[in-house]
C-alpha cells in the first residue's frame, strides 16, 4: 500500500464562515480525519492501538494557509509519517485543490503514543515505520520550539469558559479541535473582516476535564501576531501563536 493517503473533502455552504471561507477548526477537522483514516488503512489506527491498550494523542500541530479562498472548494489532502522517534511520530499534510491540485496549506504534526491506563507515553520502536513513512517529502511549514506563554504577559484579563459534553472526545478529555475554537474565539469580527489566519500553531500539555473552568488568555507579539493560553488553575493545558 502506498504510503501516503489521499482524500477529498467538500465543504458545504451552511458550513463556511461569514466571510465565506472555511474555518480553521473545519480544516482541522478534516487533517485530523484524514490522519485517523491513514492510520487504520495501515494497522496503525484506532482499532490497532485499541487492541494494545494505546491511544494516539496530538502533541502539536501548525498550518501554514496560502490560499484561505481556496479552501473553500472541494480539497484534497495527503498525508503521510515524516519520521517516527522513541515515543513521537511525526506527520505531515498537504493539502490542495481537488480541481487543479494547486496547493492551498500545509500541516506538520507530532502525535505520541500514550498507554490509556497510565496515561504515560509508550514506545513506538518497530511499530509500522514501512506503512506510513515518506522521509524527506516537501512540507514548507515548521514547528516552533517554543510557543509564548501568553498568561504570564497578557494585552488584559482573560475571559472564562467551561468544558461541556459537547466539548468531550472519546476519551471524554476536551477535543482538541475544540482547543483551536477557543484560540480563534478570542479575536472580535472585525478582525477576520480585515484578515484571515495564514499560520496557527498549537501545543497540548493536558487533558481538559468535563466542568472544569478554563481561562483564556492573549499577548500581542507583534502586529499581526498573537500568543493564546487556555489555562486550568495555575497550568497552561494548551498554547497557540497565530498569524493573520
Amino acid at each position: 500500500m502506498d504510503p501516503i493517503g489521499t482524500y477529498d473533502y467538500t465543504t458545504e455552504a451552511y458550513s463556511l464562515d461569514f466571510m465565506g471561507r472555511l474555518p480553521l477548526p473545519t480544516l482541522g477537522n478534516y487533517l485530523l480525519q484524514a490522519a485517523t483514516q491513514h492510520a487504520e488503512e495501515r494497522a496503525a489506527g484506532y482499532t490497532e492501538m485499541e487492541r494494545r491498550g494505546t491511544a494516539w494523542v496530538l502533541s502539536r500541530l501548525a498550518i501554514e494557509v496560502i490560499d484561505a479562498d481556496g479552501l473553500a472548494a472541494p480539497i484534497r489532502i495527503s498525508t503521510w509519517a515524516e519520521a517516527m522517534e522513541r515515543i513521537f511520530i511525526k506527520r505531515c499534510f498537504e493539502v490542495t485543490s481537488a480541481e487543479t491540485d494547486k496547493p492551498l496549506a500545509y500541516a506538520r504534526s507530532i502525535w505520541a503514543a500514550i498507554d490509556k491506563n497510565t496515561r504515560r507515553p509508550t514506545s513506538l520502536a518497530g511499530a509500522w515505520p514501512d506503512r506510513m513513512m515518506v522521509p524527506g517529502r516537501h512540507c514548507p511549514v515548521e514547528i516552533a520550539g517554543r510557543i509564548a506563554a501568553a498568561e504570564d504577559a497578557p494585552d488584559g484579563a482573560p475571559d472564562t469558559r467551561t468544558v461541556r459534553y459537547s466539548d468531550l472526545d472519546i476519551n471524554g478529555h476536551l477535543n482538541s479541535i475544540k482547543h483551536i475554537e477557543a484560540m480563534l474565539d478570542g479575536f472580535d469580527l472585525e478582525t477576520y473582516r480585515k484578515a484571515s489566519v495564514q499560520h496557527f500553531e498549537i501545543s497540548y500539555h493536558a487533558e481538559g476535564r468535563y466542568g472544569t473552568q478554563l481561562a483564556r488568555f492573549r499577548r500581542t507579539l507583534s502586529p499581526g501576531t498573537f500568543a493564546c493560553a487556555l489555562v486550568d488553575g495555575d497550568r497552561a493545558i494548551s498554547r497557540a501563536e497565530i498569524r493573520f
